[in-house]
């Protein structure tokens, strides 16, 4: 009999890729939040926390009574007094307790994993001196939530995001200097959407982070076509019209990820969340579906 994908990892979803407008509507995202929790085919949730004290408590009580195991998903720190690689201490430490204030819910839903990403791409003159700005950023964080595992997740530098850690080999070296700091709670996430847009293959990207994948997105992404409304890191469903990812690149993808050991090998089975958003046309449910469906075909021919 073939083994199911459950026998290698816990599936999760990505809860605010699925509903985006999420992002901007407190409503949206108080709402959809227990749909998802009820999807049955799912072990995780990537998730973050609302900000407003009576949605947040409602939220930890559902994540927590869900029995789904929780991945925060921090948003991303670019305000204008936040930025986790400035050069200004004063800024640093600011984004420091904005981020802090995410670490406290990731804490009270039960999570043990916590995505981080850098800030804005200061440009080519200011990349070392902001990256060991990021260093200093990240150990401080890790030092202060020694029971969580921080994960840097790596951005591209161009189309999309325009983060300072544009390659894998970039956060992987970030995480290379925070462990050597002595903070032992870092690792990182390799997202499948990201990776065309560094201008990587999936076997590079897994290869530059092996010894230091997390966790794992599954997703893709719209390159060539400036535009395509999902342009960018905008996180369009596989098989999109103009994406990089559909089902030959998730078997290739799953491939890296089972040659680096992060898929098979050890007693406990690792996080995949899948991060992508509706199908036009389909419903959140239906989208779901046609995702499941995807990551059953590239299985079986694996």
């Amino acid at each position: 009999m073939q083994q199911s994908y459950r026998d290698y990892f816990k599936l999760g979803i990505n809860h605010h890729l699925l509903f985006p407008a999420s992002f901007d509507s407190e409503e949206v995202h108080r709402l959809s939040l227990p749909e998802v929790l009820a999807y049955p085919e799912f072990e995780v949730i990537d998730l973050f926390v609302s900000a407003q004290a009576d949605i947040a408590a409602e939220q930890i009580r559902q994540v927590r009574d869900s029995g789904r195991v929780p991945v925060y998903n921090c948003p991303l720190l670019n305000g204008p007094r936040l930025n986790p690689n400035s050069s200004d201490e004063a800024i640093r430490n600011e984004t420091v307790l904005a981020a802090l204030s995410h670490l406290q819910r990731a804490q009270a839903i039960g999570a043990r994993k916590v995505v981080i990403a850098s800030g804005p791409n200061p440009g080519s003159a200011q990349i070392q001196e902001q990256t060991d700005a990021f260093v200093d950023y990240v150990t401080k964080l890790c030092a202060a939530v020694p029971d969580l595992t921080l994960m840097i997740e790596p951005f591209d530098r161009s189309i999309g995001k325009n983060l300072l850690i544009g390659s894998t080999r970039e956060a992987a070296e970030v995480v290379r200097r925070v462990q050597e700091a002595g903070k032992p709670n870092i690792g990182l996430l390799i997202d499948m959407g990201h990776v065309p847009l560094m201008e990587e293959t999936f076997a590079q990207a897994v290869d530059d982070s092996s010894s230091y994948i997390r966790h794992v997105h599954l997703g893709s992404c719209v390159k060539h076509d400036p535009a395509n409304p999902l342009y960018g890191d905008m996180h369009p469903p596989w098989g999109y019209p103009g994406g990089e990812n559909d089902v030959p690149e998730l078997i290739e993808f799953l491939k890296a990820l089972f040659a680096c050991g992060y898929l098979g090998a050890g007693e406990e089975r690792p996080t995949v969340t899948l991060e992508m958003r509706p199908y036009p046309g389909r419903t959140e449910r239906e989208s779901v579906d046609i995702f499941l469906g995807k990551l059953e075909e590239a299985w079986r021919a694996m």
